[in-house]
């Protein structure tokens, strides 16, 4: 896949209004970003990401889009955390890893990983009410999910329904190697760790979030309709976390 502009994407980055833009440090020549929406320190904050995969350009897209809309009376309720683009390196040379071939999302315990590190300074000491994080799958059909969740309802179904009527939905029942039903795969943090190791999700949710979902359009739609995909899962997420 050709890669996109990441000056471009900080562009759109640096012209949201009605937010904090904060840079948590550089990988390379590339800056990483955080946005930032709301200021009640009572109130618990959602983490929001993207463009850990740089071949996976609808996450970026999806988190970017949330920001310029803004949270509205979401705001009334959570603080907002948005990752756009954990790796710039890959997302402009259209790859999945990084600079180092580094497959980021399942490299947390590595010490030599650059967003690695940035990533465990972003969420140090944090909890977050929930953490939604924005992939796509190349070789699927259709949307599909993963979801881990304690203490909370889960949402997966709801989320399938409401896609439903934007993209197709990958149905099938093992999905990635585990056992999937209606589109949602609710894996264990163990299998996860199993099959792929320790990674980015696992430390989320074994630390910092009872309530974490990863989404996957399927790429070979256009990316727009694979941004309202991703757009109508968090809506659905947030709605179901509201007091």
């Amino acid at each position: 896949m050709a890669g996109q502009s990441y000056e471009e994407l900080l562009e759109r980055i640096r012209a949201l209004s009605g937010v904090r833009v904060r840079e948590l440090g550089r990988v390379g020549e590339y800056p990483i970003f955080a946005v930032e929406q709301g200021s009640d320190p009572q109130q618990p904050t959602a983490l929001i990401m993207g463009g850990t995969h740089g071949d996976e350009p609808a996450g970026p897209a999806a988190v970017l889009e949330f920001c310029r809309r803004g949270s509205g009376s979401w705001l009334e309720a959570f603080n907002f955390l948005a990752l756009p683009c954990l790796n710039p390196h890959g997302y402009a040379r259209g790859t999945r890893h990084n600079a180092q071939d580094v497959d980021i999302n399942w490299a947390y315990k590595r010490d030599d990983v650059p967003e690695i590190q940035v990533m465990r300074q972003l969420v140090a000491g944090r909890h977050f009410a929930f953490v939604v994080d924005f992939h796509e799958d190349w070789e699927s059909p259709g949307f599909y999910l993963y979801e881990l969740h304690r203490n909370v309802a889960p949402v997966g179904a709801r989320i399938m329904e409401t896609v439903s009527h934007i993209c197709p939905l990958n149905t099938h029942p093992v999905i990635e190697g585990q056992r999937a039903r209606g589109g949602v795969i609710i894996p264990t943090a163990q299998k996860h760790e199993e099959l792929r190791g320790e990674g980015i999700p696992v430390v989320l949710y074994g630390h910092h979030t009872d309530h974490l979902l990863t989404t996957e359009t399927p790429t070979a739609l256009p990316l727009a309709q694979r941004v309202r995909a991703q757009l109508a899962a968090l809506e659905v997420v947030v709605e179901a976390h509201l007091p």
